[in-house]
């Protein structure tokens, strides 16, 4: 069975019967000082050993770090796998179908991504995740204890319990798969720098997502009303988009540079909200001068309001009257508007 899509919420949902057979990261964390090492080292079995000289041979000078425990990594990983339980009243096999295409499964994330790696390894298309944001406020659980704002090793938990989960859902993407992972602005560089660790040389970008509106920071006048999604691809995997539509574009007057379409030189500003953008400009084959409408001011910049023309980092007005890209009214049939404002 293949599966072309899988969503999974890393919140975690805690199953109060069964025993973990993790133990936090934080007692792990106090027992990193040289002498607890060396102590531990006469208690390490031969692959436990090997497992630690690996990753001290092989630590990067540049890169993400946190204090966590790769042993403690490996034993999770390597864990008994808790087997889901089906519930017959809730599944639902629609008429003449004869096999499920879609699952839904809810428990522990990380159980149900090592579940879904041996039985869809390399098999899935999409991967998207709403990790916790780790924002404080006690929104994420990490071995059935809630992370606060406080705790000493609030971030390095949080980066060790999205590692964990991610190497797995690595695994289950095809050659041509992609992984999408919300994030806020505050996390937004830990995660991204823990994805190049997980992903090196995999990201392909990341979309601003606006999840509200008309909200924002009052004591730093920031913004707050958008999210980011982070986006790492497989070799094979591609946009496709949509194709352009040319219908539109046309070529009445035989222009050399091809088709093309008119567009709107005015936008939603008001001379007084974008005085520099309200100024007349000059046809150059008749000598014709045309004012800006007050309540719509020009889309494009003058050179003649610019100090530096060179520091904008977008055609003037002018640079488009150069080139023949502004279209002027025909002498014979335009008109005649009289607005009562002070004079440009």
């Amino acid at each position: 069975m293949e599966a072309n899509f899988v969503a999974e919420r890393t919140h975690t949902y805690q199953h109060k019967k069964r025993k973990r057979a993790r133990e936090p990261i934080r007692d792990s964390m106090k027992n990193t000082g040289k002498q607890n090492l060396l102590e531990s080292l006469e208690q390490m079995s031969a692959p436990e050993l090997r497992r630690l000289l690996t990753e001290h041979l092989t630590r990067q000078k540049l890169g993400l770090y946190w204090e966590r425990d790769a042993i403690e990594h490996d034993n999770a990983l390597n864990a008994n796998v808790v087997l889901p339980r089906l519930v017959p009243e809730w599944s639902h096999t629609p008429d003449g179908c004869s096999e499920h295409r879609n699952l839904i499964i809810e428990g522990d994330n990380f159980d149900s991504l090592r579940l879904l790696k041996a039985t869809h390894s390399g098999k899935v298309r999409v991967i998207y995740i709403d990790p916790p944001y780790n924002t404080g406020n006690k929104d994420w659980v990490y071995n059935d204890n809630y992370v606060g704002q406080n705790d000493r090793w609030r971030h390095s938990q949080w980066l060790e319990f999205l590692y964990q989960r991610l190497m797995l859902a690595r695994d289950l993407l095809t050659a041509d798969g992609v992984i999408l992972v919300s994030i806020n602005d505050v996390n937004r560089a830990r995660l991204e720098m823990l994805m190049d660790e997980v992903f090196p040389g995999r990201r392909l970008g990341a979309f601003v997502w606006k999840t509200r509106s008309g909200s924002n920071d009052e004591k730093a006048r920031f913004s707050v009303d958008h999210e980011y999604v982070l986006v790492y691809g497989l070799p094979d995997f591609k946009f496709n988009g949509e194709t352009k539509d040319f219908s539109q574009y046309k070529n009445p007057d035989k222009d050399p540079r091809g088709p093309w379409k008119t567009g709107d030189l005015g936008k939603g500003h008001t001379r007084i909200e974008r005085p520099n953008a309200y100024y007349p400009i000059k046809n150059p084959k008749t000598g014709v001068w045309y004012p800006c409408n007050p309540a719509v001011v020009w889309r494009f910049a003058s050179e003649s309001r610019i100090d530096d023309p060179s520091t904008l980092r977008a055609k003037t007005m002018e640079q488009y009257i150069r080139e023949d890209k502004v279209l002027f009214p025909d002498p014979k049939n335009e008109r005649v508007a009289v607005w009562n404002t002070k004079s440009c």
